[in-house]
C-alpha cells in the first residue's frame, strides 16, 4: 500500500458512539471535532503549564529533538479527569479493548509540545510499543486519543494519519507524502486504533503545537507509564475511584492484577472501604465505590 484508501471521517461532538466506531472500523482513525470546550482545555493546560516548561525536549528520532513530552497527566491536573473519562471515549475504548473477562486501562497519559523546527515523526504503529508482536489483523491492544489543546494545522504539526493502514501489512517503512493532516479545533479528539500507521507532523510555524495523548490498552498488557509511581496509593486517594481503576488499580482479567490475599487493589487506596477478596474479576468493573 501506499497511499490512505480513503477520507479521514469527521464527526460532530454529538454523534452516536456507534458512528464513530464505524468510521474507525473503515478507516482506523477519527477526528470528533470539539469535543470538549476551549475553557476545559485551557485548564488542563494551566494544571500543567509549569510541568512542560520544566520538562526537556527528546534525544531520540521517535520523541523529537524539538519536542516536550510531560507525563503523570492524572496526578498534576485534576482539570484532565474529565477528558481522561469521557463518556464518548471510555465507550470507544471498551468496543476495541474489553470484554465479559477483560477490562481496560489507561496506558500513558503525556502532553506533547511541538516547538517551532520540529521535523516529522516517523510513521510508525503504537502497537509496536509491546515489542514488535505480530497482533492478527482487525484485534486492537491500543488505541490512542490525541486530543487538541490548540488548534491542528498542517502547518504547526498536526498529527498525519493514513486512513485505511489499520488494513495495511505490518513493518513497513512509510513516507510522510501518502499520509493527510487530522486538522482540527481546539477540544477535538483525533481517535488513532493502535494499528493505524500514523505520526506527529513537522512544526514549519512560528508557535508551539500541544497535544495530550492519552492512550487506552488491554490491561493484560504492561503500561507505557509506571502509573503506580505517577499515583501512588496516598495520591490515588484524592481521585475518583473510577479514574484511579483506569490507572490500573483493578483487576484486568481473573487471577491477574490483585493484591496480597486475592484482595481488590482499591483496598490499597481506601483500605475503610469493602471489596470483592478472590481472584475472580469481582462483580462490578468500577467497584462498589465507583462514584465515591
Amino acid at each position: 500500500m501506499s497511499a490512505a484508501t480513503g477520507p479521514l471521517p469527521r464527526l460532530g461532538a454529538s454523534a452516536p458512539v456507534s458512528e464513530v466506531i464505524a468510521a474507525l472500523d473503515g478507516a482506523g482513525c477519527a477526528v470528533i471535532e470539539s469535543l470538549v470546550s476551549p475553557a476545559a482545555v485551557a485548564a488542563v493546560l494551566g494544571d500543567l503549564a509549569p510541568y512542560m516548561e520544566a520538562t526537556a525536549t527528546g534525544q531520540d528520532e521517535i520523541s523529537g529533538a524539538l519536542t516536550r513530552r510531560t507525563g503523570a497527566v492524572p496526578s498534576r491536573s485534576p482539570a484532565s479527569w474529565e477528558m481522561l473519562q469521557h463518556p464518548t471515549v471510555l465507550a470507544i475504548a471498551e468496543h476495541y479493548l474489553a470484554g465479559p473477562d477483560e477490562r481496560f486501562h489507561i496506558c500513558t497519559a503525556v502532553t506533547s509540545d511541538l516547538l517551532p523546527g520540529q521535523r516529522a515523526q516517523p510513521i510508525h504503529r503504537d502497537q509496536w510499543t509491546y515489542g514488535g508482536f505480530p497482533w492478527p489483523r482487525g484485534f486492537e491492544v491500543e488505541i490512542n486519543i490525541l486530543w487538541a489543546m490548540q488548534e491542528f494545522t498542517a502547518d504547526n504539526g498536526a498529527t498525519r494519519v493514513i486512513p485505511g493502514s489499520h488494513l495495511y501489512d505490518d513493518g513497513l517503512e512509510l513516507e510522510q507524502s501518502v499520509t493527510v493532516p487530522a486538522t482540527a479545533p481546539i477540544g477535538s479528539a483525533i481517535v488513532v486504533l493502535g494499528s493505524c500507521y500514523h505520526g506527529a507532523g513537522s512544526n514549519t510555524s512560528d508557535m508551539n503545537r500541544v497535544a495530550l495523548s492519552v492512550a487506552y490498552q488491554r490491561a493484560w498488557l504492561r503500561q507505557g507509564e509506571n502509573q503506580y509511581l505517577n499515583c501512588p496509593p496516598d495520591v490515588a486517594r484524592t481521585m475518583p475511584e473510577g479514574l484511579v481503576r483506569l490507572l490500573g488499580y483493578q483487576r484486568g482479567c481473573m487471577a491477574l492484577g490483585y493484591w496480597r490475599d486475592g484482595e481488590d487493589p482499591m483496598a490499597a487506596v481506601h483500605p475503610d472501604r469493602t471489596y470483592h477478596v478472590g481472584l475472580g474479576m469481582g462483580p462490578d468493573p468500577q467497584g462498589d465505590n465507583a462514584d465515591a
